[in-house]
């Protein structure tokens, strides 16, 4: 069983992420984190709140967590994603609320209090795990691993040439977190530009006529017929979901080990996530990092889940 803290700003891809999260039972999400991302930080909270309502798991505890970047200007995806992040969708009001205590708050108390136990998921930009880390190192040694959705090493980028948004958002919180010491994977656009969801795929998925599956097949209208045409993509890439699925069927990815580290200077490439191998690098490696998926077997796996569960 994956003890799981969800770090996210949802974000269509991160709502997918989150009900294929509930569907799955090697799964026990201990608790949401919120970050600014796709939308901010007060829309993607609540964003959170709305989606545990709709899919009636409201005892998961949702902390709000960082406004702004650590250093640079805030960004956000509200182009890809609609102004509030799930696609302009109106869904049923939240019937429950954020706890008092703050995201970077919650993350060291829950690795603290169970070390070897907790899986870090962040599937946005990672400012609050930078904080957390900062605040108390400790932390790297006690989490069981870190699962990042983010990068892009072999392929290109997508907001700018050579950086995937995640750490563009935030390429400084990226450093400290890639140079921390803990047990890191990284879910890179090299595998999760492999694997996507037609839309006669999500029409079957919500002709099952359930209030989630009707959902995810209203946010992604928004994304198939706004987004989508304007910049070539028929087909919706499922970032997100394959970062959580990675968490526990690492299996589903093929791994390379390397040394990674962020642009923070380039003009032109800042959020760039390069990878050295051990040839090219007096550094020791840091993490592991996709270079592969098994697009078929995810796909299968994630809309069996969703139709069963929701």
């Amino acid at each position: 069983m994956q003890r799981i803290i969800l770090d996210t700003d949802p974000g269509i891809d991160d709502a997918l992420a989150l009900f294929l999260a509930l569907a799955s039972p090697e799964v026990t999400l201990e608790a949401i984190t919120t970050v600014s991302g796709n939308v901010g930080v007060e829309q993607t909270t609540r964003n959170a709140l709305t989606l545990l309502t709709l899919a009636n798991r409201t005892a998961i505890p949702v902390a709000a967590g960082s406004a702004q970047p650590l250093v640079r200007v805030l960004v956000d995806a509200a182009h890809v994603h609609g102004d509030n992040g799930l696609g302009n969708v109106r869904l049923p009001e939240p019937t429950c609320a954020a706890v008092e205590q703050h995201a970077v708050d919650l993350i060291i108390e829950k690795i603290m209090s169970n070390p070897g136990e907790i899986t870090l998921v962040p599937i946005g930009p990672l400012t609050n795990i930078a904080l957390a880390v900062r605040r108390e190192p400790r932390i790297a040694q006690r989490v069981r691993d870190v699962v990042i959705m983010g990068g892009a090493l072999r392929v290109p980028g997508n907001v700018t040439p050579t950086a995937e948004f995640n750490i563009f958002a935030d390429p400084h919180a990226a450093h400290v977190v890639f140079h921390a010491g803990w047990p890191l994977r990284l879910v890179s656009l090299d595998a999760t530009s492999q694997v996507a969801l037609e839309p006669q795929q999500i029409e079957a998925l919500a002709a099952r006529s359930g209030k989630v599956t009707t959902a995810i097949k209203d946010m992604l209208h928004y994304y198939f017929t706004v987004f989508g045409p304007k910049h070539g993509s028929t087909a919706f890439h499922m970032h997100d979901p394959l970062c959580l699925a990675a968490a526990f069927q690492p299996d589903l990815i093929t791994w390379e080990s390397a040394y990674v580290d962020v642009e923070l200077a380039g003009t032109l490439t800042l959020g760039e996530t390069v990878a050295y191998s051990q040839s090219a690098s007096d550094h020791a490696p840091n993490m592991l990092f996709s270079t592969g998926v098994d697009g078929p077997r995810f796909t299968k796996m994630f809309l069996e889940r969703i139709g069963s569960a929701f």
